[in-house]
């Protein structure tokens, strides 16, 4: 038992290498989190506890014990979710990403949940999370919520109907064994992971924030891990500049050659050097396209780019004062980011007229702007200013994973 613990955790260590983390900075708590998913996936698979008895319709989706069917009692209790809370860039996500990575393969565990599902003539969509060009099995809960509700919504009946849902988790999702997502926020959807958990499932989150109201109001226990301090993440907002002289910068001069391509209101150019693929955006043109982050997955899709091959956004006449001055070209940066991050491109920025200014401390001042805005409501502010906090963290993550891509004649010696 311990030495397979002890081999999952060098394979663990070795895949955060990869993945732009730094294991160095993993504690206790990592290896504890590590340590009961590897005991969950050694017991034997629960059997499927949910009821297919529950009433059809929105009262399917209430909590057990609102519904009326009385059987909330003689369930066996649900494996209770591990929920990694803190704030943004303590490697939360990226963490469990490593975990959804190694155990599967470890473990031989499938990811049933492929680019586009079906049921019957319909399909849904679902935009992959990509570690080291590998898709993964992680989404946001959102996500999750909105794959749940596509096999539960019954189109010929027009509502909802629980044996649909089952039989979708028994079939697809119970197989996986485990549920990996992120931002466990939400307050307003279906409920979702409870839905999940009562299945058999161990559903293994990430949050910013420490209370989960649903998860209370369906009874299911969970275990709560708190990351602070530190930022796991490798790399630092200014590892992402390319200063005059640096060797890197030849790549912005040579994408200037190449011919202009559209994608709706995005102008980019494209170039293949060296077995690196090049994307170069204008950085106000990026940030004001009316592009979000299911957009930007759109735009990945169009590029003529192998799963395998390293890619780079190049982000020319990069300015901290068009966000400064623009809250819509905020929320566009951060929905290009967390398209970055979930995918794994590298980036490279430069200014052609000044110094760049890309510290912690520059993109922190954006909160102002944010917090300014005339009109939004305060809980999307607070959002948008989450997601700032996780661009700080993202952009030193992409910038050091360029350096680690660039062709070597673009290396700085």
């Amino acid at each position: 038992m311990q030495e397979e613990l002890a081999a999952i955790w060098q394979e663990i260590e070795a895949t955060a290498v990869s993945a732009n983390l730094d294991p160095t900075k993993f504690n206790d708590t990592h290896r504890d989190i590590a340590d009961q998913i590897v005991a969950f996936l050694q017991a034997p698979p629960p059997k499927d506890s949910a009821l297919e008895s529950e009433p059809n319709g929105w009262r399917s989706w209430l909590p057990l014990g609102k519904n009326g069917n009385g059987h909330a009692a003689s369930l066996p209790p649900p494996p209770a979710p591990i929920i990694i809370c803190g704030e943004p860039g303590t490697g939360k996500t990226t963490f469990l990403n490593v975990l959804d990575v190694v155990l599967r393969r470890r473990f031989n565990l499938p990811d049933n949940v492929q680019p586009v599902m079906h049921k019957g003539e319909h399909a849904y969509h679902v935009t992959k999370r990509l570690l080291n060009g590998r898709p993964i099995s992680l989404l946001s809960v959102k996500k999750w919520d909105d794959l749940l509700y596509f096999y539960t919504w019954s189109r010929e009946a027009h509502g909802l109907v629980a044996a649909d849902r089952a039989a979708f988790v028994q079939e697809v999702l119970l197989p996986m064994r485990l549920i990996f997502a992120d931002e466990v926020e939400m307050t307003g959807y279906s409920p979702t992971l409870p839905i999940l958990a009562q299945h058999g499932l161990l559903v293994v989150g990430s949050s910013n924030q420490s209370r989960f109201a649903q998860l209370e109001e369906r009874q299911v226990p969970l275990h709560t891990y708190t990351f602070d301090g530190i930022d796991l993440r490798a790399g630092s907002p200014a590892d992402a500049v390319v200063q005059p002289g640096d060797p890197a910068w030849a790549i912005f001069d040579a994408l200037q050659n190449q011919p202009v391509q559209q994608f709706e209101q995005l102008t980019y150019r494209q170039m293949r050097q060296d077995d690196v693929f090049f994307v170069g955006l204008d950085f106000g043109t990026a940030v004001h396209a009316p592009l979000l982050e299911n957009d930007w997955a759109s735009f990945l899709q169009t590029l003529p780019h192998q799963p395998d091959e390293p890619l780079i956004f190049l982000l020319d006449c990069f300015s901290l004062a068009i966000l400064r001055t623009d809250y819509n070209a905020i929320i566009r940066f951060v929905s290009l980011f967390d398209l970055i991050e979930q995918q794994g491109i590298g980036v490279l920025v430069r200014h052609q007229d000044e110094t760049t200014e890309l510290s912690r401390e520059a993109l922190s001042h954006m909160k102002i702007t944010i917090y300014a805005a005339r009109g939004v409501p305060e809980a999307i502010k607070v959002k948008t200013a989450v997601g700032i906090d996780r661009c700080i963290s993202r952009i030193g993550q992409a910038g050091h994973k360029a350096h680690k891509l660039l062709p070597l004649s673009f290396k700085s010696p």
